[in-house]
């Protein structure tokens, strides 16, 4: 089946018919050699950020516990589990987890390369893989390691075998629309959204006009069902656990901006983004528009693909009014989509002129962002504070810190230490994480009473709960070197600004800190 479908599928695009498909497989082949450098190119960084740290820890573990961990957290296991093999193979370093990010990247470029031209015309195809070179955002997304990538992939092709199951009604396709649905599922839960809304539209479509193709439809998504079962009820217990308590805030006022400009506010200025955004905006959505009234043959997958969008959108958000559970980065699996349709728009513009002026605007600015993005994941300032720690740290020392944020990166980059993250007035906690048995939560600082010797105290710059206080409780606490500021380029982009200082213990029960007042 499989060389069958390869030969129907993929022998002919090498086929050079005419000398427009070899101006058009010159400039596919140009956008994945620029998807490539810029992707790969931004992948060999050390520093990390904690939601990086937290894939790197995750890594440490066999493949139960990692299933274990996810379970009980909010995130499912697909994409540790493919960065858990690539371990196997290349080592466990976070070069090797940012390459997988990039190679999830690059197969979601090809996918306008061997899909969307054959479905939507090479012009569609090819501004769908320009958007995925050139948009800001992807090369944020394609460099940190993170499942993103891998979840755009599978959503986006699960939406295209959708499309091509029924069109075709073809076995294979049915097989690998199911195949991508349940990798879409086991990979972030907005990518289970978007499969789910790819099986409903499928599911009415069908039954509006095409009812002999119920059946294998029904039976695709029977299959699928079952073969989520395994992770429906930890699924359900994980939304049990955030309708309790989640991290989440949204800044309702500044929601819609923040969600128009996405896609471009990396590290360009902010006129630039907002201009930017609504060119892009505008003229792909008038293209688009054009494209429905004319009718064209892809018009119809183009608003499928919009409506997938925008209806995860609206449902996270009609969710959120019970919990808060949406902010912007969750916008990123389900982005093939949108790429779909608004590439489709673009494609149907009457002046072909406008598109071309479009597109170079966006690739002077992605060039900006490029610039700017390489020098900032590769500054030396990035080193700082581990640098600092590295030249004085001694064996026995071990690290406190107020903030789970710099616990996760600096309990990675000093394993050999016991870390303790200070957490007054919270409540012991059972579940799993994949900092243990490293990283320690704590409640009371007497946990430390017997401890004597040094210790690292990093805590966030807008969180500073406790150098002031230990500093004063001399003979008890001794500074050694006085705070200092780490504002790093890298994690400062993430919001992150650290203070560090070392602490001399002698043993005694440590005063508790004063009430708020």
């Amino acid at each position: 089946m499989l060389a069958n479908f390869m030969q129907n599928n993929y022998c002919n695009l090498f086929t050079l018919t005419n000398r427009s498909d070899r101006y058009w497989q010159l400039g596919y082949a140009g956008l994945l050699l620029a998807g490539l450098v810029f992707f790969v190119s931004c992948a060999f960084y050390k520093e990390m950020w904690f939601d990086e740290a937290y894939t790197v820890a995750m890594i440490r573990h066999d493949f139960f516990r990692i299933c274990e961990i996810t379970a009980r957290d909010v995130h499912p296991p697909l994409y540790y589990m493919l960065v858990k093999l690539a371990s196997l193979i290349w080592g466990q370093d976070i070069v090797v987890y940012r390459l997988v990010s990039a190679a999830g990247m690059m197969l979601f470029l090809l996918l306008g390369f061997f899909h969307i031209r054959r479905i939507c015309g090479n012009a569609a195809g090819f501004y769908y893989t320009f958007f995925a070179v050139f948009l800001p955002v992807m090369l944020e997304y394609s460099g940190e390691a993170r499942m993103y990538s891998w979840a755009m992939f599978f959503t986006t092709s699960a939406g295209i075998y959708a499309y091509l199951a029924y069109r075709q009604n073809q076995r294979q396709h049915w097989v690998l629309f199911a195949v991508f649905s349940l990798c879409s599922a086991y990979t972030h839960n907005y990518a289970l959204l978007g499969a789910f809304f790819i099986n409903l539209s499928l599911l009415t479509t069908a039954f509006a006009r095409k009812r002999y193709l119920l059946k294998p439809c029904l039976l695709t998504i029977l299959a699928q069902v079952i073969l989520y079962l395994p992770w429906l009820l930890v699924l359900i217990s994980q939304v049990v656990s955030v309708t309790k308590e989640y991290w989440i805030v949204i800044n309702y006022q500044h929601l819609l901006r923040d969600l128009l400009v996405f896609y471009f506010a990396e590290n360009l200025p902010g006129i630039a983004v907002k201009l930017l955004s609504f060119g892009w905006l505008a003229v792909c959505g008038w293209g688009l528009y054009t494209a429905l009234t004319q009718n064209r043959q892809y018009a119809g997958l183009a608003l499928i693909s919009l409506a997938v969008y925008l209806a995860v959108i609206g449902l996270a958000l009609l969710l959120s009014q019970v919990k808060p559970i949406f902010i912007t980065r969750y916008l990123m699996p389900n982005s093939g989509f949108l790429f779909i349709a608004l590439a489709c728009g673009l494609a149907a513009v009457r002046r072909q002129r406008v598109a071309v002026a479009l597109c170079t605007a966006i690739f002077i600015a992605s060039s900006v962002n490029f610039y700017l993005h390489y020098d900032k994941i590769y500054s030396p300032r990035n080193n700082a504070l581990r640098a600092d720690i590295t030249y004085s740290l001694n064996p026995d020392d071990i690290f406190l810190y107020t903030d789970i944020h710099p616990a996760g990166i600096y309990m990675v980059a000093f394993p050999d230490h016991q870390h303790y993250v200070f957490l007054p007035g919270g409540q012991e906690d059972s579940k799993p994480n994949p900092f243990q048995p490293e990283l320690r939560l704590i409640y009371d600082l007497n946990v430390l009473a017997d401890y004597k010797g040094r210790i690292w105290l990093i805590e966030s710059a807008n969180s500073q709960l406790l150098y002031g206080h230990l500093g004063k409780s001399e003979p008890l606490f001794t500074v050694i070197d006085f705070a200092r500021i780490y504002d790093m380029p890298y994690l400062s982009h993430k919001g992150f600004v650290f203070v560090g200082s070392l602490l001399q213990k002698e043993p005694g029960p440590v005063p508790p800190l004063p009430a708020k007042e």
